[in-house]
């Protein structure tokens, strides 16, 4: 089996946002409040393929996020809400293999980093009851 996206999240937070959330390009799939004004806006960005490639999916979710959050069309320019946006990517490998490997397409990357977006990676590695759905 080859790694593929399992799921992936956007976490935008920020600080002093008093308006409804932004569509990035839908609604947040939730809010989380945090103190001092902080919020926290959640959106899915996974793919519904259940077996699309990590560098596929990340070219489809480079895509998106450069529509979304380009530096000249981010809803997040004021200085005083103090952005942060986090790309949360899960990845799903055979535990069987003894490694697996992908690439990060530089497309991908260089939005990431246009856009100022940190990458969290998690790995989920399933043994063969999960697998089997005998979890």
């Amino acid at each position: 089996m080859e790694p593929v996206a399992l799921g992936i999240v956007l976490r935008v937070e920020v600080r002093g946002w008093s308006g409804p959330a932004p569509r990035l390009p839908h609604e947040p799939m939730r809010i989380d409040e945090g103190r001092e004004g902080a919020r926290t806006f959640i959106y899915d960005f996974s793919p519904k393929d259940p077996t699309l490639s990590v560098p596929d999916a990340c070219l489809r979710i480079a895509s998106k996020l450069e529509r979304v959050l380009a530096p000249e069309r981010t809803p997040f320019t004021e200085p005083h809400h103090a952005a942060r946006c986090t790309l949360e990517f899960g990845v799903l490998a055979d535990r069987e293999r003894e490694s697996f490997s992908y690439a990060w397409p530089l497309e991908f990357l260089g939005v990431l980093a246009d856009a100022q977006i940190e990458l969290n990676v998690s790995h989920y590695l399933p043994t063969n009851d999960e697998e089997d759905g005998e979890a």
